[in-house]
């Protein structure tokens, strides 16, 4: 029986130049040359030539099974990408500490968002829609990663669309 080690160090060495390459394909046209780099890592890793030298694009590797693709943490001084996980405790987090719909110190003035029922069953509909997707399933994968972030979608879908005529259809 062979060692899992090496294996799951030669996945996680071609899971990572693939990233890059992907990254990298967002703008292949603006930078052939990066194109090129990314792709000969790619050939390099997957012949098994030693560790593969991946192009820099700037970024820190992301998995899109993993992490967010629109934000990053500058905390502590560096550039790290952040996880489905702590994003959904970020939000969850951040609704605790948020107010009631009604609840306003007096004389405050009224500044609530208002939303018209189409607008409410649209965001409903597109949180549904985005935790579907995070789900583990066809669209994710067989990854359990997004399952947080899709609970947090779910639960705020629930609550923009019972506010709406439609509710929990």
């Amino acid at each position: 029986m062979t060692d899992p080690a090496p294996l799951a160090q030669r996945y996680e060495e071609l899971r990572d130049v693939a990233i890059r390459l992907l990254d990298v394909l967002d703008d292949a046209e603006g930078n052939p040359q990066m194109l090129r780099s990314a792709l000969e890592a790619m050939h390099q890793a997957v012949r098994g030539d030693g560790p593969p030298e991946t192009p820099d694009t700037g970024d820190p590797i992301r998995d899109p099974a993993r992490h967010l693709l629109t934000r990053f943490d500058y905390t502590q001084g560096t550039k790290t990408p952040v996880t489905l996980d702590e994003e959904a405790a970020n939000i969850r987090r951040e609704l605790a500490g948020d107010r009631a719909i009604d609840d306003r110190p007096p004389g405050e003035p009224d500044r609530e968002v208002r939303l018209t029922e189409l607008r409410g069953m649209i965001i409903g509909g597109l949180l549904r829609e985005l935790a579907a997707r995070l789900s583990r399933g066809s669209a994710f994968g067989p990854s359990r990663a997004g399952e947080e972030l899709a609970q947090v979608a779910t639960d705020l879908s629930w609550e923009v669309l019972d506010q709406t005529f439609v509710g929990r259809q």
